[in-house]
């Protein structure tokens, strides 16, 4: 099976990210893989300050099944950029917020989270 650049994600993105597809859709054309994440980024953060954890849920399952099928450079960006991004939502959550979405996360983007996240707390822990 042929793994997804970031090109088809662009595409792929676009369709289901209707809302911002515009935006996908210039950050597409000048290249700019990373901007499309941080406007995905954004967009998320928008629906948790409206409260539309629902659109959260079902678009957090879009991007597990590219992160499945990417490629090494869209695996990284979803890694870095996208689920790194957690921590600051996490933040601009209610408690009962955060519990809902936690809940909705996918299996293989939850244990990146948690791997970031005991990363950097060992490595808080080594400053001290």
């Amino acid at each position: 099976m042929n793994e997804i650049n970031e090109t088809l994600a662009s595409h792929y993105l676009a369709k289901h990210y209707g809302e911002i597809r515009e935006q996908i859709d210039t950050l597409s054309s000048r290249r700019n893989f990373a901007g499309i994440f941080q406007a995905i980024v954004n967009h998320f953060n928008l629906l948790v300050s409206e409260g539309q954890l629902e659109k959260i849920g079902v678009r957090l399952k879009y991007m597990s099944w590219l992160y499945k099928r990417g490629n090494e450079h869209v695996r990284d960006i979803i890694e870095n950029l996208f689920v790194r991004s957690f921590r600051g939502m996490r933040r601009r959550c209610t408690t009962e917020q955060w519990i809902y979405m936690y809940q909705h996360i996918p299996q293989n983007l939850k244990q990146i989270y948690l791997l970031q996240n005991s990363n950097s707390y060992i490595t808080q822990k080594s400053f001290i």
